[in-house]
């Protein structure tokens, strides 16, 4: 394993860590705020306390025995009060009249200590000798003379302790939560490389004769997991199908190469033993170089199909005139038909109709599928050229009254050496690879071909290809 493989795996993953910062900073802002609501809680109450001291004592009078009974009845009051505080009473000069008993016996606390009083009420944290403390310092009205000052002190041990005890709470719950989502992952973690071994060792097992069974996982599996197993299984059924279409290629080829040097061996061995007649040796070498023609033609095809397949056949796309391709292409259909007596008619628009196109390849798309309308149609039939526009594509129909198809032949008749009646094709000279080329070719122009056809009604096959160009956009060869 390697140096980065290593360190990747004893980091952490990233979403722990971050799950880790979520709860750090939510576990920071809940007791920041937890301890500032206890806080407000202790404030309110010293703000009560004064309150109520204020409006207790702010109907006495304003001389010593005023002073004096509210010192007298401080203790008392702080009893009442329910509030665990000390009081303490000050002068506007700011010096101590008195305070709670408990307050007092502090070593630290005397009477001379003195204070800057304000006005207005005053809330903050001071630092005792028992600790934080909340003070509160509010001006008591009494009648005729000036305020006097009650300073109240809370204790903040309590709270500190509650905010200490809370702190603890969340980090237990914090590392409790950590360690269930690192389990939780661990667990997913493990189920997801499960599932990967499980894939390899299918592929593994997956070769040129075997196919492997499908990788099924649950429907709890992670999205990932569950794309990768559609994605796997539908390149199998994609590499099955291709293994099955290599095989019958394979066994298609071999047929149609088989059968003419079979004739080719069983004529040469025919004249060899029939002696030297100059006039037999003609016709054995005739029908030997027929054959070696229809070879040619055959192994011609394949090349050109392979070539295709592997984008090494360069098509020379130029500006082409649609209309004046298929008016040349009926002459040359005329001439193929007149021997059977087949009329062959032209449905072409005066609109000039131009594509961008390689012109040989496409008089041998619209040859071959006229070659294919006249064979099968029977003599005194009818085969049309129909030229039309469709939106923004060109379509090309070339309809027949011949012997036509099954609907269910219609869907393979496109492929490699497909063939409806193999004898009859094999007489009359084709391998079967005539619509693949044409389809071929088509696709490489960006186009479609499609087929209709019925058992004696004839067929329609029907070429679309995308109007790239308007008249307006060529240029004249001598311009």
């Amino acid at each position: 394993m390697s140096r980065s493989t290593l360190f990747k795996n004893r980091l952490p993953p990233w979403n722990l860590l971050f799950l880790a910062v979520i709860l750090s900073g939510g576990g920071f802002f809940w007791h920041t705020t937890h301890q500032q609501q206890l806080l407000d809680r202790v404030d309110r109450q010293l703000l009560a306390t004064a309150q109520s001291v204020n409006f207790f004592y702010n109907k006495v009078p304003g001389d010593n025995s005023a002073q004096a009974f509210l010192c007298e009845n401080l203790a008392e009051f702080s009893s009442l009060s329910g509030v665990n505080s000390s009081l303490s009473v000050y002068s506007p000069q700011g010096e101590q009249l008195c305070l709670t008993e408990e307050f007092a016996s502090d070593k630290n606390t005397s009477l001379s200590m003195k204070i800057h009083p304000e006005e207005s009420m005053t809330l903050k944290t001071v630092s005792t000798s028992h600790g934080p403390s909340r003070s509160l310092t509010y001006p008591i009205n009494i009648q005729g003379a000036s305020p006097l000052f009650l300073v109240i002190n809370h204790e903040l041990t309590g709270i500190k302790k509650q905010a200490s005890s809370s702190a603890l709470i969340l980090i237990i719950v914090g590392l409790f939560i950590l360690l269930a989502f690192a389990v939780l992952q661990q667990g997913m973690k493990k189920a997801k490389t499960a599932a990967i071994k499980k894939l390899t060792k299918l592929m593994d097992q997956a070769d040129a004769e075997v196919n492997p069974p499908p990788f099924t996982v649950t429907t709890a599996a992670e999205p990932e997991i569950q794309d990768l197993a559609f994605s796997y299984n539908t390149m199998m059924t994609r590499r099955a199908d291709c293994l099955r279409r290599a095989r019958q290629f394979t066994a298609d080829v071999t047929h149609e190469l088989r059968t003419p040097l079979t004739i080719l061996r069983g004529e040469t061995e025919l004249a060899l033993r029939n002696g030297r007649d100059p006039k037999l040796l003609r016709q054995v070498l005739e029908s030997n170089l027929e054959e070696i023609s229809r070879m040619s033609y055959l192994i011609e095809d394949l090349l050109l199909l392979s070539k295709g397949d592997l984008g090494e056949i360069p098509l020379k796309m130029e500006p082409l005139l649609l209309n004046e391709l298929i008016i040349e292409l009926h002459h040359q259909a005329q001439l193929l038909a007149t021997a059977k007596n087949i009329k062959v008619e032209l449905n072409c628009p005066q609109e000039l109709i131009f594509l961008k196109a390689d012109n040989l390849r496409l008089r041998q798309v619209f040859l071959n599928l006229l070659t294919n309308a006249i064979k099968y149609t029977p003599d005194n039939g009818r085969v049309s050229i129909t030229l039309s526009l469709d939106g923004k594509n060109v379509v090309t129909t070339i309809t027949d009254t011949g012997i036509g198809m099954d609907s269910e032949h219609l869907e393979a008749i496109f492929d490699r050496f497909y063939r409806i009646d193999k004898t009859r094709n094999r007489n009359d000279g084709g391998s079967g690879l005539g619509l693949a080329i044409v389809k071929w070719i088509v696709e490489a122009h960006h186009g479609s071909v499609q087929v209709n056809s019925s058992p004696g009604q004839g067929s329609s096959f029907t070429v679309i290809f995308p109007r790239q160009l308007s008249p307006e956009s060529v240029v004249p060869a001598d311009g």
